[in-house]
């Protein structure tokens, strides 16, 4: 099976699960990303996070918006760029916090269950090089 059938099937069934999963939290696999990234590190502006995940800014913002109607993220303006809005986990975000992050860690364990202990970090080594790689080669065919 080639490299990217398998790379599209485990996040083919990563979506599914996530999906599954968040349904009782009135959330879903397209939220769950910001919302990881917002219960690391709050005070980030929504332009980095579509840089990051490499999603278009307009699906980044629906995501945001479906997060701040269902009370668990909130925007703030920045008032140094007015263009610029900084999101927030508020105190019903934080309140799920503990819940995302298990099911995250969940799902890790799952990816990870046929890999010996000793061989998950030289996995995560090689498919972060990989994922480094496609970045770099979408940034080049962007530049030109």
């Amino acid at each position: 099976m080639p490299l990217g059938a398998m790379i599209s099937i485990i996040n083919r069934t990563h979506f599914i699960a996530l999906n599954e999963q968040l349904r009782p939290l009135g959330l879903s696999a397209g939220q769950f990303p910001i919302l990881l990234c917002l219960i690391k590190k709050q005070n980030v502006m929504q332009d980095t996070l579509a840089r990051h995940f490499h999603i278009d800014k307009g699906a980044i913002a629906r995501a945001v918006t479906k997060l701040e109607d269902a009370g668990y993220v909130k925007r703030i303006v920045d008032p140094g760029d007015r263009r610029a809005v900084r999101l927030f986990l508020t105190p019903k975000g934080e309140e799920i916090a503990p819940a995302i992050e298990q099911i995250d860690h969940e799902w890790e364990e799952l990816m990870y269950s046929r890999l010996r202990p000793e061989d998950r970090p030289q996995f995560y080594l090689l498919i972060r090089r990989i994922a480094d790689s496609c970045c770099e080669s979408l940034k080049k065919a962007e530049a030109e």
